[in-house]
């Protein structure tokens, strides 16, 4: 939660502030007082206002967002300020809005002034687990944004990309100001409820224009917010899993599902976001416009956690001890579980993000039956990712020993600690774990048994390219009936580049006396081993012994004769610290998740403000041994497409006509290549002693092309019944692009260390299929809108959406190389499933009372049904769609005075 404080400064020469600047005619703010004076509203009445004008005189189904005033949007976010309107949904990460959904679908397209458009956050991967995420909105600073259209029911002459519909960013004409000077701006502060620190905020903007011919604006943001999120989670061990092959079964005969892991996480993150654009509009004469925009954004995101890990089914987990409960679908609700580890890990995820999107535009329109226009695109953005992670061991954990060679016994650094612990988990809305009565009750705030246990860095880098030019125009055409009918045509060309790299920091371990296995002769081989490592390690653990162990005896160099990896080899990587021996290491967080989460005020854990850097802070750990980044070469890829579409279009009805009829055809074809990596052979080598412990080494880059086209029909009609009411029907065919990484992703895979005999083995895998189609659907809408009074509205409007095929994640078995000789284990893919559909109903209502208080309200039911099923459940609806949904907001603003407050649901 966020408390915020803020001041606006305006100033202007030969114009005053920004909404007055504006000619009121145009805006649809101009009003009289009885006695004859012109009043001119200005603010979030005036915003209102601007939006419902909008939506009123236009031809489609569309909701907007327009800003207050110049460089003041109504929320600092503007996936926020759109989840305000009917239909719309928002998805959110940490607290803040990111990815907007429109009619329950997240495969939404983008655009800035109806062209290309990237902000960094296309393709991105978050968390510990490296969960993939894209089409994030939380990089565009809502300040350079002159405001905001959702298009749900498109025509011909859009951009096709969007199944839900099409979000658009528009930037301010710097011609629509008054003649001369602007300037405007406005300062705040915020601070988050649960994090220390007020932090600054603020933009400010300088426009001119001269005589109606040029106008330049220019706008510059900066925000820097601090927030804090408790989270339960399961980051990659979060799945629920039927417990077979249990360790319990002699106490607990009936098999049950509980999670695999549950990791309850205190999440603190720092953003620093600024912003800066550039317009420039030239106007020669009366019948030609030349525009130029430039839009950058810069956002930098510290995201800070500590998890502490509580193991179910998997891995060090015991199974059930004591009472337990165990519902009829066979779920577990509550319990003792006795675990041999207790740990916790600490994550410091440091992403910077930046997007460049510069557009050039010329327009024809001489008052003529004649119209044209073209524009020019170009967009790049980058984004940088390093990650550190420490996990500490509450409970005993044995390593290697010091000594430099030969076999040496291991020992226990915490052996203060105890051998295992006992946690209690009830599930509910929020489940809640507590330590079991056997077991210390400060086991999480004792320094006496902290154990910093391992170690790891990795990283990620994207940059995406883009560019496109078209050329519309259009004809009026006029016939005996006095109707107007538009006959429009336009084509379009675009391509973007989308470069995704994954990698990891690997130590090299030469120095220590560590071998590469591939540089072991033919000769001296042994028949049934493999040779495929490398002196590499990713995972800098006391318990990982070394890999020369693993060698059969007669490879072995004399003084690791009769070593054991896992058992009596040397430490390779010391010294070996616990909280007693390095207190400075230590970060005390109190008050842990909210406190509800997990029983004690304090928990102990490796201090993430060390953490930020990734390298330096691991390189500092262990400054005798190199680290280098090596790219992962199965989760990079490259995917490219290229799109040339054209449309004809045409518009009946002019503007005192009692209706308007729009139909068109819009034909796309794209062409996609996607380059992925995958192992060279069926025992590829490794930078790395191992698979879990590297990077593929021995790849080979698959290269798939395709091409496929789409015809896209689109039908919008709008009748008036009587002068304050109208009624709306569209029907389209739409078309949305794959999810970028479902395309390129290689074959990753996910190792466990046993307890019962010390060895990582193959768990799961995933990769991507290049071969996915895109998504489809057919779509109706039907509504009808009421206007009355001083900005009322009523509104109902239904809509359907067949969509032909969903992405979904197919399950098969594949058998992968591991410590342990291998096995069968489950890797998903995506595919093309069978299809769904969205269907429900919206309803909207708004008031502005003479006296300054106003209200808007909408309410939106989404009903999805698709062939998703489970074990408890066939039919499911899609994943992440509210079914019901609610949005009020009231507002008061006169004499000066402004407030509002809003409500989500």
């Amino acid at each position: 939660m966020l408390a915020a404080a803020s001041i606006l400064a305006l100033g202007s020469h030969a114009a005053p502030a920004f909404a007055q600047a504006q000619d009121a005619t145009d805006t649809g703010q101009q009003a009289s007082d009885p006695g004859g004076n012109v009043i001119v509203v200005t603010g979030f009445r005036a915003s209102l206002e601007d939006a419902l004008e909008a939506k009123r005189e236009s031809n489609l189904i569309i909701e907007s967002v327009t800003a207050e005033d110049i460089g003041k949007f109504p929320d600092q976010n503007v996936a926020e300020s759109l989840q305000r309107l009917p239909g719309i949904q928002i998805d959110r990460e940490n607290g803040q809005g990111s990815k907007v959904r429109i009619r329950g679908l997240e495969q939404n397209v983008t655009l800035l002034n109806g062209e290309l458009f990237v902000s960094g956050l296309e393709v991105y991967k978050v968390g510990e687990g490296n969960y993939n995420r894209n089409d994030s909105l939380e990089g565009v600073p809502s300040e350079l944004i002159g405001g905001i259209e959702v298009f749900k029911s498109p025509n011909a002459s859009l951009l096709s990309g969007g199944l839900g519909g099409i979000v658009n960013l528009k930037t301010r004409n710097p011609l629509d100001l008054k003649q001369g000077l602007t300037l405007a701006g406005n300062a705040k502060m915020s601070k988050g409820s649960e994090i220390s620190g007020w932090e600054p905020a603020g933009a400010a903007v300088l426009g001119y224009n001269f005589n109606d011919r040029l106008g330049v604006i220019a706008s510059f943001s900066y925000e820097k917010t601090n927030n804090h999120v408790n989270v339960l989670g399961g980051d990659n061990r979060g799945n629920w899993a039927f417990a077979e092959g249990r360790r319990d079964t002699a106490t607990v005969p009936t098999n049950y599902y509980a999670p695999e892991y549950r990791y309850v996480t205190d999440r603190d993150q720092y953003r620093r976001r600024w912003g800066a654009s550039l317009g420039i509009t030239y106007r020669p004469t009366d019948a030609l416009e030349v525009s130029a925009q430039y839009f950058h954004s810069d956002l930098e995101i510290d995201t800070r956690e500590a998890s502490v890990k509580f193991p179910f089914g998997q891995g060090e987990s015991q199974g059930l001890v004591g009472d337990y409960s165990i519902n009829e679908n066979g779920v577990l609700t509550q319990g003792t579980v006795r675990a041999q580890s207790a740990e916790a890990i600490s994550f410091v995820d440091v992403s910077n993000i930046k997007s460049d999107n510069l557009q050039f535009a010329l327009e024809w329109d001489n008052d003529t039956n004649f119209r044209a226009s073209v524009m020019a695109a170009y967009a790049t953005s980058s984004m940088e990712r390093e990650v550190a992670n420490n996990d500490v061991r509450y409970t005993a954990y044995g390593v290697r020993g010091p000594g430099t060679s030969g076999p040496q016994p291991g020992f226990t650094p915490n052996a203060s600690a105890p051998p295992t612990f006992d946690f209690t988990y009830t599930n509910g809305d929020f489940p809640s774990f507590g330590i079991g009565a056997g077991s210390p009750q400060d086991l999480f705030n004792n320094p006496d048994f902290g154990f910093f246990k391992s170690h790891w860095a990795f990283g990620d880098r994207s940059d995406i390219d883009g560019h496109s030019i078209r050329a519309d125009f259009a004809y009026d055409v006029d016939d005996s009936y006095a109707d107007t009918i538009t006959l429009s045509a336009g084509f379009r060309y675009g391509q973007r580049t989308v470069d995704f790299t994954s990698g990891r920091y690997l130590a090299d371990l030469s120095g220590k006396g560590e071998l590469d296995a591939t540089q072991i002769p033919e000769a001296e081989r042994v028949d049934g081993f493999s040779y495929n490592w490398t002196p590499y390690s990713y995972f800098q653990d006391g318990a990982i012994g070394y890999k020369i162990c693993d060698l059969p005896e007669v490879n072995k160099p004399a003084a690791f004769a009769g070593c054991s990896r896992f058992g009596n080899s040397p430490a390779l990587l010391t010294p070996y610290e616990t909280f007693l021996s390095n207190p400075e290491r230590v970060e005390a967080i109190a008050n842990f998740a909210g406190g509800g989460r997990v029983e004690g005020d304090t928990v102990l854990v490796a201090d993430r403000s060390q953490m930020t850097n990734a390298l330096e802070w691991i390189q500092a750990l262990y400054p005798d041994t190199p680290f280098t980044f090596f790219e992962d070469p199965l989760q990079t890829y490259r995917v490219k497409e290229e799109v040339k579409s054209g449309y004809v279009m045409a518009d009946i009805g002019g503007l005192d006509d009692p209706y308007h009829v729009n139909v068109g055809l819009r034909i796309v074809n794209t062409d996609l290549t996607v380059d992925q990596n995958q192992p060279a052979n069926a025992d590829p080598s490794y930078w790395g002693t191992d698979s879990w412990n590297g990077v593929l080494r021995d790849f080979t880059t698959t290269t798939v092309m395709r091409s496929y086209t789409d015809f896209l029909p689109s039908a919008n009609a709008v009748f008036d019944v009587g002068d304050d009411s109208k009624v709306r029907f569209a029907a389209a065919r739409v078309v949305a692009r794959q999810p970028l990484v479902s395309l390129g992703q290689g074959f990753a895979t996910d190792f466990t260390r046993d307890p019962a005999d010390d060895l990582f083995k193959f768990t799961s895998g995933s990769r991507g299929n290049a071969e996915l189609d895109p998504f489809r659907a057919y779509q109706f809408d039907l509504g009808v809108e009421h206007y009355f009074g001083n900005q009322g509205l009523l509104s109902a409007g239904l809509f359907w959406k067949e969509v032909d095929s969903f992405v979904v994640n197919e399950t098969v078995a594949v058998f992968v190389n591991d410590q342990a000789g291998g096995r069968l284990g489950p890797v998903s893919q995506p595919a093309n499933g069978s299809g769904g559909r969205v269907k429900g109903f919206e309803l909207a209502a708004q008031y502005a009372f003479d006296f300054g208080l106003g209200f808007t309200a909408n309410y939106t039911f989404s009903d999805t049904d698709t062939d998703f099923s489970t074990d408890f459940a066939d039919n499911l609806p899609l994943p992440g769609v509210s079914k019901h949904s609610a949005n009020g907001q009231v507002y008061f603003e006169r004499y000066g005075f402004a407030a509002r407050a809003s409500y989500s649901w």
